[in-house]
């Protein structure tokens, strides 16, 4: 009886360790790629049309034995199999419940990566890439967290971070300051507003051309000046001037500033504030 009892002591204890270790235990909850390499699973990505929002269809067969959770990572990329479409990336972290009986689906939310490429048309296929670079993994994570996933300044601020577009164009100023951090840039004192542009899939995507730059100007003067504000491009070369020659008392000035820029060529320019002899008070990049 004493055996017995003690056999089956030995057995309730040995029993957990060695399941613990069970290989199939360990593969219960697995990352995408992981899921994809070690192929316990099968996935179809279909995009739903467009680029920001719930684009893409994730359709997920379990090739293993059991039911598995697959996570699919915030900042995993997604390739199109047509290369004039846009990469997409996950916005939004999922888990999906994956049995051995049938297929399961889910919805990812994306933004672009690829401002100016075509945006995905309904049915597109993609294939599983690399996870996005860290810095636009952070920025990914700010968006969440503060709840801007569905603001269009959200997509700006992706374009800005991965395909270099101007930080004035995000237009959430906390966005800004934090794209910009991650960057190692300065925070812009001014926004650009861009025309409205509708998203239409198969068209290509971007911000619009630029129209506005909007911001405000503060510079110093030691003592009474005539001056004038004009507009450089990136090599110096005068663009045009913004407002003529004005005799500005000594002290700190601030001044508005509405730029009309919608007939000029994308880039970088400089708007400077000099003398009427030309001497250089204070310049501010722009870019749009």
């Amino acid at each position: 009886m004493r055996t017995s009892l003690f056999l089956y002591l030995l057995l309730s204890t040995a029993f957990p360790a060695i399941a613990q270790k069970s290989p199939v235990s360990s593969s219960r909850i697995l990352d995408l790629r992981d899921a994809l390499s070690r192929k316990v699973i099968q996935v179809e990505v279909t995009g739903l049309g467009g680029h920001h929002g719930e684009c893409l269809k994730i359709t997920c067969k379990n090739l293993g034995g059991q039911q598995i959770r697959v996570h699919f990572p915030q900042g995993q990329l997604m390739e199109p199999a047509d290369s004039n479409q846009q990469t997409l990336v996950v916005a939004e972290e999922k888990w999906l419940a994956v049995s051995t009986k049938k297929p399961a689906e889910i919805l990812l939310k994306t933004f672009c990566t690829q401002a100016g490429d075509l945006s995905p048309t309904r049915g597109s296929l993609f294939s599983v890439a690399a996870m996005a670079p860290e810095t636009l993994c952070k920025v990914l994570q700010y968006i969440s967290e503060h709840g801007k996933t569905e603001d269009v300044a959200a997509q700006a601020a992706v374009w800005a971070t991965i395909s270099r577009t101007g930080l004035g164009s995000i237009g959430d100023p906390q966005l800004t300051q934090f794209v910009a951090l991650q960057l190692g840039k300065a925070t812009p004192s001014y926004r650009i507003r861009h025309e409205k542009v509708e998203s239409v899939p198969g068209k290509a995507a971007d911000l619009g051309k630029a129209l506005v730059v909007e911001g405000n100007f503060m510079y110093y003067l030691e003592k009474d000046e005539m001056v004038r504000m004009v507009l450089l491009d990136e090599s110096g070369a005068l663009v045009k001037t913004i407002s003529k020659d004005e005799k500005m008392i000594a002290g700190e000035h601030r001044s508005g500033l509405q730029l009309q820029v919608w007939n000029l060529q994308p880039g970088k320019y400089i708007v400077r504030m000099q003398t009427k002899d030309g001497r250089v008070i204070k310049d501010m990049e722009v870019e749009f």
